[in-house]
């Protein structure tokens, strides 16, 4: 017989917990934004997944931190209506981690990753150019779910191109040969390409504890 367990009668971290050591693994989508005013934005977030082909379309979730606030990511495009999202390999996990850390406002996450801005061609938001795969998208609508700390945004965008890197051409066509990284529970991240699990330690906060966001390393 299975164990139940009630959200109503469980703490945000222990439903955490139940959800994130479950619906695994997640693909990782390093989204790209920026501001109305031009300030640029990179963050990490595993709650992603493919949308439809008729329009293509890709949806990804920022939680909402522990005092309720919003993600940047999420206020950019709620200004601009544009983002790039950028898929992971194990060659970007260290900047990735990095750029999952929680930073006030003013810090470039851009600089503290260290990874390339390419210039996109439909969208303001750069891309990065370390990323095997990236899809500059058009925000199609935001459904927002609950109203406070742990609530959440999906953020739906309409794919207006994808940039492929050269030898995965032909996966994208069905051939097979991407092997991204995906995250598990807590820490853990599973690795396809080498068909194993690793860890990766969350960077120190920066921020005053009454004042930063709640973050699992993977949605900013």
């Amino acid at each position: 017989m299975s164990a139940r367990f009630d959200p109503q009668q469980m703490s945000p971290g222990q439903i955490y917990d139940l959800l994130a050591n479950l619906i695994v693994p997640r693909p990782i989508a390093f989204v790209s934004t920026m501001s109305n005013a031009g300030a640029r934005n990179v963050a990490p977030f595993s709650y992603f997944m493919l949308g439809g082909i008729a329009p293509p379309s890709l949806c990804f979730s920022p939680v909402r931190g522990r005092n309720g606030e919003r993600k940047e990511t999420l206020v950019n495009i709620e200004e601009t209506r544009e983002f790039v999202v950028n898929l992971v390999d194990r060659n970007m996990v260290e900047g990735m981690n990095v750029a999952a850390g929680e930073y006030p406002g003013e810090v470039d996450k851009w600089e503290l990753s260290g990874f390339t801005e390419v210039e996109s061609e439909r969208v303001r938001p750069a891309r990065v150019l370390e990323s095997p795969a990236s899809f500059e998208c058009r925000l199609h609508q935001i459904v927002s779910h609950g109203d406070g700390p742990g609530s959440t945004a999906y953020v739906i965008g309409e794919v207006l191109l994808a940039h492929v890197r050269p030898d995965l051409v032909s996966a994208a066509q069905g051939a097979g040969g991407f092997l991204p990284v995906a995250r598990l529970g807590g820490q853990d991240y599973f690795d396809l390409a080498a068909c194993g699990t690793f860890s990766l330690q969350c960077p120190p906060a920066v921020m005053p504890p009454q004042t930063y966001e709640a973050v699992d390393n993977s949605d900013e």
